[in-house]
């Protein structure tokens, strides 16, 4: 007959997740959900424009990437958009409030990245600097 050893498993580490979404409010104190969308995804939204709007790349990341990274406008929830007729039904709900929010948001994003990495370039070169004495 075969035996058996059962052995106990090490618990899983708990790994602190970072929050789903980010939250924000709009001028009209609506609070509005963004995710953050994920190589397929930006992919999907890509083919969903279509080729023509695709090309303008303008277009694709003022109006048709942020408009898919809404997840939630107060309980309303939004899919990811698989038409350009629900990109633009995003950006209706969202209006010139919801749309400057959001706006605001990825350019605060935008400065606090920049802050960091000027921040690690001013450390490198420091060290640089000693190196070379």
């Amino acid at each position: 007959m075969a035996t058996v050893k059962v052995t106990e498993a090490a618990a899983p580490a708990h790994v602190d997740q970072k929050p789903k979404f980010t939250s924000f409010q709009d001028s009209l104190g609506r609070t509005i959900q963004l995710r953050t969308l994920d190589p397929l995804q930006k992919s999907r939204i890509i083919m969903a424009v279509g080729a023509e709007a695709s090309a303008n790349t303008m277009y694709v990341n003022a109006f048709a990437l942020p408009a898919a990274a809404v997840v939630y406008i107060d309980d309303m929830g939004y899919g990811l958009p698989q038409t350009l007729k629900q990109i633009e039904i995003v950006l209706s709900d969202l209006g010139a409030e919801g749309y400057a929010a959001i706006e605001a948001h990825l350019m605060a994003e935008y400065e606090a990245a920049k802050i960091a990495a000027d921040a690690k370039t001013a450390e490198l070169s420091s060290e640089q600097a000693a190196a070379k004495n």
